[in-house]
């Protein structure tokens, strides 16, 4: 008998993929933060955004929610600056204020394989704090888009709660 432990194993990331189909976004990092927020608006379903190099191959992530800080701190200085409280906070406030490309605010690549298991994605996801993951292949150029909820849907599904989805109203049915 497969447990939901097992499942989730066993499930690779490929298979995860389609339950959602959401969209990755992917732009390269000499992008302008301009033209990321531009790609990030086309597809406001993902959370991370894959940064590439010249040659398609994975170099970093950018949080949605950082590009989004790092948009409003050239619009709104005066919401940070009332923040800072040590000379750390004045060198971050400087080098987001610096900021023009996705290569100058991005973070350390992170990926998974296609047949990589749901387990290990989630097991990612929760060591780095991030919503989603890009799939890449052996070259690492980005193929795909793994959310946390496409795999809270394997896990849910593998455990045989699709109720805990449904509105409560549909569940005492």
């Amino acid at each position: 008998m497969q447990t939901p432990e097992s499942i989730t194993q066993a499930t690779p990331v490929s298979q995860a993929d389609r339950l959602l189909s959401i969209e990755g976004v992917v732009v390269h990092a000499s992008d302008s933060l301009q033209t990321v927020a531009e790609e990030a608006i086309r597809n406001p379903a993902c959370r991370l955004i894959a940064v590439v190099d010249g040659d398609d191959r994975l170099v970093g992530l950018l949080p949605v929610r950082n590009l989004i800080d790092d948009i409003f701190v050239k619009i709104v200085p005066e919401h940070f600056l009332s923040e800072i409280e040590d000379y750390e906070g004045v060198m971050t406030y400087a080098e987001r204020l610096a900021a023009r490309t996705a290569a100058d605010v991005m973070l350390d690549p992170v990926s998974i394989h296609r047949d990589q298991t749901v387990r290990q994605a989630f097991e990612l996801l929760h060591a780095h704090e991030l919503a989603g993951i890009p799939i890449v292949d052996e070259e690492e150029r980005v193929v795909g888009y793994i959310d946390q909820l496409e795999l809270l849907l394997v896990w849910v599904r593998a455990t045989g709660r699709d109720r805990l989805l449904r509105p409560e109203s549909e569940t005492d049915v």
